[in-house]
């Protein structure tokens, strides 16, 4: 019997503001250009029939933010997990291996935590690897139906698409 596939959804929250300096890093709110991008991704998502099921996104006010451009009326369960705060690759396995059962799960979260997690999905060499995983951009995997112990390479990636490569604003 074969498995099932699952996708996942791997969103960098969008652009930050870094007008007050004297701000925690965890409390830096969204630039104007972050929110017109974290609403465009949001619109082409929605377009595209791509709206997760289970979102689980960084308690930071960034990827806060762009949850709510993304995602502010979807049906989707929004989960905030302290562990995505910067999280590392095996931090983000973790979560992975750990989060309620849906078909389509995003992550919003940070860089470099969400680039390893591309590039191990993804089994992407590091000299061929992306090096950059723009703010607002999204990677469309579907992966093995049990997340509990994804391998390198597990990950089919179907798509990744910058804000600056969706045609309408």
């Amino acid at each position: 019997m074969a498995s099932k596939l699952r996708e996942l959804l791997l969103l960098r929250h969008a652009k930050s503001d870094w007008k007050q300096a004297d701000l925690l890093d965890i409390d830096r709110p969204l630039s104007d250009k972050g929110k017109k991008n974290a609403l465009k991704m949001g619109k082409w998502l929605r377009a595209q029939n791509l709206m997760p099921d289970l979102i689980l996104v960084s308690p930071a006010q960034r990827a806060q933010q762009t949850l709510r451009r993304i995602c502010s009326e979807c049906p989707a369960n929004k989960i905030t997990v302290d562990e995505l705060y910067l999280a590392e690759l095996n931090t983000l396995q973790k979560v992975l291996g750990d989060a309620p059962t849906a078909l389509r799960v995003m992550i919003i979260g940070h860089n470099p935590g969400l680039e390893y997690l591309y590039r191990f999905l993804h089994n992407e060499p590091e000299e061929d690897a992306i090096h950059l995983f723009p703010t607002a951009s999204l990677a469309h995997f579907i992966l093995p139906q049990d997340w509990h112990n994804l391998e390198q390479g597990d990950g089919k990636l179907i798509q990744f698409i910058r804000p600056k490569d969706i045609p309408f604003k």
